[in-house]
């Protein structure tokens, strides 16, 4: 068994148990569940509530309509983005193993390896999502599953939810990432002409 094969048996562990556990906890008021990757081979479990959200649109964006899908989709804005890692103690030590970084390697094969690893991020949510993991005691078509990063764009996180979820789920976000793509597009737009504007 290889280091990411290890990972993966390591996270599917893991996160059985503890997202048996927050499905248990917070059920019906669940909207977004699965990994927050923080740069490099690292990550924490991720989930939020609409509870949670509604206080912190309220509290941190004063009820601004334009921030309400950052509110949603930010994780470092989850107030519950620390909890339940003590179920992930033995991914965290599996994550080190993989994170030895070996310099001599050549950026093609580093690239390589950071999508295997994110590949199988992917494949054990998608198989919690088969063993019914994420519809014990609720409706899944109400749970957006999904791989997010600090650093990644909408586009690229929409992607991978669009694999890891049903067509009732990606129905009811496609319009808040198809909204959040443009807004992200425009900007870049605007930055570039006046770039070029110089």
């Amino acid at each position: 068994m290889n280091n990411i094969e290890n990972f993966e048996q390591t996270l599917y562990l893991d996160a059985k148990a503890g997202f048996t556990k927050i499905v248990h906890d917070h059920g019906h008021d669940l909207y977004v569940l699965g990994f927050y990757h923080t740069g490099s081979y690292s990550l924490l479990p991720m989930f939020n509530t609409l509870s949670d959200l509604k206080e912190v649109f309220e509290e941190e964006y004063d009820n601004e309509e334009d921030d309400f899908l950052l509110a949603k989709w930010n994780p470092d804005d989850f107030p519950s983005l620390e909890t339940y890692s003590e179920y992930f103690s033995s991914t965290e030590e599996a994550c080190y193993e993989l994170n030895d970084t070996d310099f001599s390697v050549t950026d093609e094969h580093a690239q390589q390896h950071w999508q295997q690893w994110l590949q199988a991020l992917e494949r054990v949510l998608i198989r919690l999502d088969t063993e019914g993991v994420f519809t014990n005691g609720i409706n899944r078509n109400k749970v957006t599953l999904a791989i997010l990063a600090y650093d990644e764009t909408e586009a690229v996180q929409f992607e991978r939810i669009k694999r890891i979820n049903p067509p009732a789920v990606l129905e009811s976000v496609k319009t808040d990432f198809e909204t959040m793509i443009a807004s992200r597009n425009k900007v870049e737009q605007l930055a570039m002409a006046e770039f070029e504007n110089m």
